[in-house]
């Protein structure tokens, strides 16, 4: 079981018809009381205060508990469908950065997340609430080897990109006919050796300030968005 918290990723969980087992609204906020009835929801009044001491100061007035998120199969990104596109995260073990790409994996259409189950997040009630529901639709599969699911996309006709700080390739080369899978490794050791030599493409977002990084939220963000 895991802990939703917060009005959009409540809302999220209940209007996908997520596997809720309890829903706890603060008594004084009418509108999710009215949301909750509008949707049928059973659900228990708690005060504002018995709200925090279960969900945290951060729940909004509302706090949920749901079954486990389900880990995908890697099947599940071999679809026939044309120009498909995903995303992999090499060694991601922040949950506010893991929460905000799944946010911008949603909002650019990315069929979904790759991770590997050795250094990495899992998927935790933090990372549901910074997703603010964009959890419930990005599908997310955790593997043993990341280097076997490259393998495997390549296989079916994947082209992989991966993001370093060396990159050469320019992303206006790529052709957005092809089915992308775009790595992003962890701010403190990058992407690994075997990833990058396993790559179509190693590209770099151009940058013309002072700072030669960026957080990998921010620089998944930006890739996404150029892919899309």
């Amino acid at each position: 079981m895991i802990k939703i918290y917060g009005k959009n990723a409540c809302k999220a969980s209940i209007l996908n018809n997520a596997p809720i087992k309890e829903i706890y609204v603060d008594g004084k906020d009418n509108k999710l009381i009215s949301f909750l009835n509008d949707h049928n929801q059973k659900y228990q009044i708690k005060t504002k205060d018995e709200l925090n001491k279960m969900f945290g100061i951060n729940n909004q007035g509302i706090g949920l508990i749901r079954e486990n998120y389900k880990n995908y199969d890697i099947s599940y990104f071999l679809t026939a469908e044309e120009n498909k596109r995903v995303l992999i995260l090499d060694g991601i073990s922040d949950p506010q950065n893991l929460g905000a790409i799944i946010r911008s994996v949603d909002a650019f259409g990315f069929k979904g997340i790759i991770l590997g189950n050795n250094r990495s997040v899992p998927i935790t009630e933090v990372v549901a609430h910074v997703s603010t529901g964009a959890i419930e639709y990005v599908p997310i599969c955790y593997v043993n080897s990341l280097n076997n699911a490259i393998k495997i996309l390549k296989d079916n006709g994947y082209w992989i990109i991966s993001a370093e700080a060396f990159g050469k390739d320019k992303l206006e080369d790529i052709s957005k006919e092809r089915n992308i899978c775009l790595v992003i490794g962890s701010e403190g050791f990058g992407i690994s050796k075997t990833i990058l030599k396993a790559s179509d493409y190693i590209v770099s977002i151009d940058m013309k300030g002072h700072v030669n990084s960026l957080n990998a939220s921010v620089s998944a963000g930006i890739l996404l968005e150029k892919l899309k």
